[in-house]
Parts: structure tokens; C-alpha cells; sequence
């Protein structure tokens, strides 16, 4: 009876602690599945997304890669499927400042002049000048200087935005025009 006294002055737990133990367990075990959901859900691993677009136009014909949202690239496997894959890295340069290398290929080429893989480079306390791209329409390999912007380069989430147009040319001094305006989310950061 003493307990049935005091239960209103120390409330219902000296009462009903056997429920309450159980009570307490079960809430532990719902917040921390719910917690887990909520990280695997919002805050897991989305791993490399592309927005945006490098094409390539050469003898008269344009060809690329159009990622209209946000578009994952970093698939496993060498792409045979036909699947666009693609890497980014950021390495720490100096004081905020970042190296950007960014690779994008196709699995399989579609004919000999279809954009097969573009690698843009940049550093974000360059001019914009020394960027440079190597481009592969088809198998002829394309490569040099090209102006390159990036609008942003954020460590956290390893966010990058490039943009750029140039002209890149062929051992045999044939040039193609590539022209790029990427937002990338997940890069690797060295």
C-alpha cells in the first residue's frame, strides 16, 4: 500500500515498472530502427550523380552525354551494357584550393564518331584557361587547353559545378568543339 501512496508523488513508474521496462525496450528498439532508416534513407551513400552535359560536335555532327537530372555514374562494372559511368576526384592543391579530374565513358560506342569518354581537368585557383579536356569520338582521341570554369568546389558531399567550351584537336590536327556544363555530387576527395 505504501507504493499505491506514493505512485501519485513519484508517478506510475514505482507502480507499473515491469510494463514500463518493457515499454522503455520497445521505444529503444523503434527510435533506433527508425534511426537507421532515416540514415540509409537521407543520409546514406548516394555515391557519384551528374547533372547537366558535355557534348562533342565534329564534322558536322554533335554527340555526348545529357544527364537531365540527377543521373548516378559511378556503376560497377566496365559499362559493356551500354551504361555511362563515369569518376571524379578532388584533391586538396593549397588553401582552399582543389585539383579536379572528372571522367565520364560510355560502355559501348555507338558508331565512330560518338563521344566514348571525355576527362575534364582543373584547378580551382586557375584562369579558367588552364583547364583541359581529352575527348575519344569514336577511337580517334582528341585532346588540349580548354576554358573551364568552376562555379563552386565544396569538400562537404564532394560537390563540384564546371562549365567550359573549346576546341580540342586530333593528332592529325582535326579539331572538335566540346562544350560542358556539369554539376557533380559525390566526388571523391583525396
Amino acid at each position: 500500500m505504501l507504493r499505491a501512496s506514493i505512485a501519485p508523488l513519484a508517478g506510475l513508474a514505482c507502480i507499473w515498472l515491469p510494463w514500463n521496462d518493457v515499454m522503455i525496450r520497445r521505444t529503444a528498439f523503434v527510435s533506433l530502427l527508425g534511426s537507421v532508416l532515416l540514415l540509409v534513407g537521407c543520409g546514406g551513400d548516394h555515391g557519384l550523380t551528374a547533372r547537366g552535359s558535355v557534348t562533342a560536335e565534329a564534322d558536322g555532327r554533335t554527340t555526348g552525354f545529357t544527364f537531365p537530372s540527377d543521373t548516378r555514374i559511378d556503376v560497377a562494372g566496365d559499362g559493356a551494357a551500354g551504361l555511362v559511368t563515369g569518376e571524379c576526384e578532388m584533391a586538396q592543391v593549397g588553401e582552399d584550393a582543389w585539383g579536379l579530374v572528372v571522367t565520364i565513358r560510355r560502355g559501348a560506342t555507338v558508331d565512330d564518331l560518338g563521344l566514348s569518354s571525355v576527362t575534364l581537368m582543373q584547378r580551382t585557383d586557375a584562369e579558367p584557361s588552364a583547364g583541359r579536356v581529352e575527348a575519344e569520338l569514336g577511337t580517334t582521341s582528341y585532346g588540349g587547353a580548354c576554358e573551364i570554369d568552376v562555379p563552386y568546389a565544396v569538400e562537404d558531399g564532394g560537390m563540384v559545378g564546371l562549365t567550359g567550351s573549346c576546341e580540342v584537336a586530333d593528332a592529325d590536327g582535326q579539331t572538335a568543339r566540346v562544350e560542358l556544363e556539369l554539376d557533380l555530387v559525390g566526388c571523391t576527395v583525396i
